[in-house]
């Protein structure tokens, strides 16, 4: 476009001045319009060859950000299944331990019931002794005073 309006002038300042200044000036008028187009040239394609650069520059890190996205979600994947299977051990892990509690519970309560039958027991061995004191007390103070009577008595 820009090119088209400076075409456009040179084009109308060529006519102006062939009809009133001499042939070397237009020609170095050319010249000059020439050494534009090709500055203009150069600039627009050192400015395709920059694009070119940023395209290519941009779907390498589109690339290599696709790869890390790819990366990332499979590492997620793999997380989220390494989460479930703690889940299951760890939910495996409290049955387990809520039914080694309970037979735990189960065996303490077992105890106590032997520990009072045994208290029981030794309380009644201890009773059964004390009655065997007094029965033996009672035979050897009977026995005694039996041979006193025993004598006086013969």
């Amino acid at each position: 476009m820009k090119n088209e309006t400076t075409m456009k002038r040179l084009d109308e300042q060529m006519r102006n001045r062939m009809t009133k200044q001499p042939l070397i000036e237009d020609l170095e008028m050319l010249n000059r319009a020439a050494e534009a187009m090709k500055r203009t040239q150069e600039r627009a394609v050192q400015s395709e060859a920059r694009a070119q650069s940023l395209v290519t520059h941009a779907q390498a890190e589109l690339k290599i950000t696709e790869r890390l996205l790819q990366e990332s979600d499979a590492a997620r994947i793999e997380a989220e299944n390494e989460q479930r299977k703690l889940v299951a051990k760890l939910e495996e892990a409290q049955k387990f331990l809520e039914a080694r509690n309970e037979q735990v519970l189960e065996i303490q309560k077992e105890g106590e019931e032997r520990c009072k039958a045994a208290e029981q027991r030794a309380q009644e061995a201890e009773d059964e002794l004390q009655a065997l004191r007094e029965a033996m007390s009672a035979l050897f103070k009977d026995e005694t005073s039996a041979p006193a009577h025993k004598i006086a008595a013969e």
